[in-house]
């Protein structure tokens, strides 16, 4: 038993009444890594990864009275367990979706400044993807406002800096870089143009600096509530919900989306930028209206809410360079991605470890196009089909999951995700879909299991997507150019 197990309940405890963070969700013994190598370099005098330097209990004791006392050292510590993974452009179909209500908004009002709120903002890549999205779709950097805010200091100066190394640019095309950076030697400088929109600021989430510029027309708050516990889920969810103006849209994470339902958020019918949306005045009144002529069916069964909405994408006409860009990069996993668009995962069917056919691609890709636009019976019977003359397929599995999701059948959903996950064990998208039905079922403990699987998948493909990053650009070879 590691010094620091004993004392931990009580570090749990601060750091839930901190940050909101469930110490559990952080991962396996995250937080007592953690406070063991903040003793190592306060008490100690030690490197913070020196487990050869060993702790005692007296030596815990003294530091969590130095943490009590140290607003700084609070800080540090948090800055020890908040780990960012992102990049630019990461789920890029919320990017694609800002742009059109965007410009939307300003059409309906063009003398209207648009307010956008990214938090947390980790390193900053979220934020500065909103505004080189719409610096992109010409709109002024007059004509909107972008405010950052994250908890962690370290991050928000990584952030104010600009600077980003090759981890930040995953996917091709990468033209957004060539339009707004600079190359550095083993890195790229974002140009003031984009860095000067974005206002950053240290702040918890659940105490918004006096600069907030509520209510805000977009807020991005994606995978962070799921580190929170029940109550704090509720509370920021309350409190985003204040700071969001009439007819604004919310972008979360894809296992948040149950989260959002569960406070009666209204789905903006856009599941792959998971999006959900308040509704105006004019909006709310016309529903309450409609509610009190339309007759009451006693007998009428309960209709159950689509989690992603229906149908599974809007098509709309391109905005600008941004959704061009967005258009050309290879789809996500969850966004209906080719089975050639990711590398080949260790399969429990012999099937899945042959190599797609042409044919069989192209059945799957006209599946996916009529879901796409919103043709569900058609989608189910190509995905169906393909999966008789192909045998069983991951891709083909999650996209019936998404098909019965978005159609409000969740016992269907759930059923073809564990299949898509028999298949493929950390898919990531099945992984975080499936934690969201048992979220909204009631199952928090298989919910939250799941999750772990998903993080654990995530912090693997990111090791990998690095180690490949770092090979020398001769010996990728073909494998590097289908990575997405």
């Amino acid at each position: 038993m590691n010094a620091a197990t004993p004392f931990m309940q009580r570090f749990e405890s601060w750091l839930l009444r901190e940050t909101g963070i469930d110490a559990s969700s952080l991962g396996v013994n995250a937080l007592e890594r953690g406070v063991l190598e903040r003793v190592r370099v306060t008490r100690l005098g030690a490197a913070a990864h020196d487990t050869s330097v060993s702790v005692d209990p007296a030596e815990i004791e003294a530091y969590w009275q130095h943490l009590t006392m140290s607003p700084d050292e609070r800080q540090a510590l948090i800055d020890a367990l908040v780990v960012p993974e992102t990049w630019f452009y990461r789920d890029c179909e919320a990017y694609v979706v800002l742009a059109r209500l965007a410009n939307e908004r300003l059409v309906r009002d063009p003398m209207h400044v648009l307010r956008v709120l990214s938090l947390p903002c980790s390193t900053g890549e979220e934020p500065y993807t909103v505004a080189m999205t719409l610096l992109d779709d010409g709109i002024g950097e007059n004509r909107f406002t972008i405010d950052a805010f994250d908890i962690s200091a370290r991050v928000i100066e990584h952030a104010r800096a600009g600077i980003y190394g090759r981890n930040s640019f995953r996917g091709h095309p990468l033209a957004y870089r060539d339009r707004h950076f600079a190359a550095l030697k083993d890195s790229w400088q974002l140009n003031e143009r984009v860095r000067r929109t974005v206002r950053f600021s240290q702040a918890n989430l659940f105490e918004l600096p006096a600069i907030a510029q509520a209510p805000y027309d977009f807020i991005f708050c994606r995978n962070v509530l799921i580190y929170f516990d029940r109550e704090a889920q509720d509370r920021a969810i309350r409190l985003l919900d204040a700071n969001l103006a009439d007819g604004g849209t919310i972008f979360v994470g894809p296992a948040e989306t149950g989260l959002m339902m569960r406070h009666a958020m209204t789905s903006a019918r856009i599941p792959l930028a998971f999006a959900f949306r308040r509704g105006t005045p004019e909006e709310t009144g016309a529903v309450r209206a409609v509610r009190q002529i339309a007759p009451k069916a006693s007998n009428a069964a309960p209709r159950a809410v689509p989690p992603f909405g229906a149908p599974l994408r809007q098509h709309t006409p391109a905005y600008g360079a941004a959704r061009r860009d967005a258009a050309k990069q290879p789809r996500a996993r969850h966004a209906f991605a080719s089975p050639a668009a990711r590398p080949p995962q260790a399969s429990h069917a012999t099937q899945a470890a042959q190599p797609a056919s042409p044919a069989a691609d192209r059945s799957l890709d006209a599946a996916r196009r009529h879901a796409d636009a919103g043709e569900f019976d058609e989608a189910e019977r190509l995905a169906h089909k393909h999966v008789v003359l192909h045998g069983p397929d991951v891709d083909a599995f999650y996209l019936l999951g998404l098909i019965a999701d978005a159609r409000g059948r969740s016992a269907d959903a759930a059923d073809f995700y564990r299949k898509a996950l028999y298949l493929d064990p950390a898919h990531y998208e099945a992984l975080t879909h499936l934690a969201a039905l048992l979220e909204i079922g009631g199952d928090r403990s298989g919910a939250h299991n799941l999750m772990l699987r998903a993080q654990r998948s995530a912090a693997r493909a990111s090791l990998a997507s690095q180690a490949a990053a770092d090979e020398p650009q001769s010996s990728r070879g073909f494998h590097a150019s289908r990575r997405s």
